[in-house]
């Protein structure tokens, strides 16, 4: 019988990687999803932990004991209107997370950790630090590509849009909502992408499938990327018209 991947995921309790923890499970991995709050759920086994504290991970570390880990997906979120604790959450601690946890993972394991398309623009929803924090983010995915290599660990980055997520589901999918038309229309494939999308992906860049890719950063936005403000005007032209 073959040996059930261990994945841990960080931020795996709500959101995106929620839906990325139903699919791993779903793909035989012996999935541990690492959190602030307990999780009540039967499916998969969770250990509470604040990763912006050195007490807290090194607990997590003893925890675990001589555990290999084939996985580490980083999807945690912070949800607060504090900057300097969106910066420490999303980039610091996913550094520290992984310098600390190198010794645990397996020959030929995978990292990916989820970003933004504030990389590529700016959002006028979000603020200055979270920009900072996700090209952050991506520069850290190509240092560890080129130095975890020689280990063989792939380390990866994805890029996903706005996305249509447990938590706001309910809205997107009232009748007539102007915002997800809108978003259908200037996507070249004509819909808002949703969390099981972005599922997917980390599914191919934990699995052998992709043991050559490294140090990528791969958007899930439907192509909305590639058309030009111009192009955009005149669609929301002939839209109001």
């Amino acid at each position: 019988m073959k040996k059930k991947k261990i994945t841990f995921i960080f931020g795996g309790s709500r959101g995106i990687g929620k839906i990325i923890a139903k699919e791993l499970k779903k793909r035989g991995d012996r999935v541990i999803i690492i959190s602030r709050k307990r999780v009540n759920n039967k499916n998969y086994i969770h250990i509470p932990c604040d990763i912006t504290s050195d007490v807290d991970l090194e607990r997590l570390l003893r925890k675990i004991k001589k555990l290999k880990i084939d996985n580490l997906v980083f999807a945690q979120r912070y949800r607060g209107n504090n900057p300097i604790l969106d910066f420490d959450l999303c980039l610091l601690a996913t550094d520290n997370v992984i310098r600390k946890f190198l010794l645990k993972l397996k020959k030929k394991s995978s990292i990916v950790i989820l970003s933004s398309i504030a990389t590529t623009t700016v959002l006028h929803d979000q603020n200055q630090i979270y920009h900072y924090t996700r090209g952050g983010i991506e520069s850290m995915v190509r240092f560890y590509a080129c130095k975890l290599g020689k280990f063989g660990v792939r380390v990866n980055c994805i890029q996903p849009s706005k996305l249509i997520k447990p938590e706001n589901k309910k809205f997107f999918n009232k009748k007539k909502n102007l915002d997800r038309k809108i978003l259908e229309l200037i996507t070249p494939l004509g819909r808002m992408g949703n969390s099981k999308d972005v599922a997917n992906l980390v599914n191919f860049l934990t699995s052998e499938k992709s043991s050559f890719i490294t140090g990528t950063i791969i958007p899930v936005d439907g192509g909305l990327r590639l058309l030009s403000q111009e192009g955009v005007a005149k669609i929301m032209k002939d839209f109001s018209k």
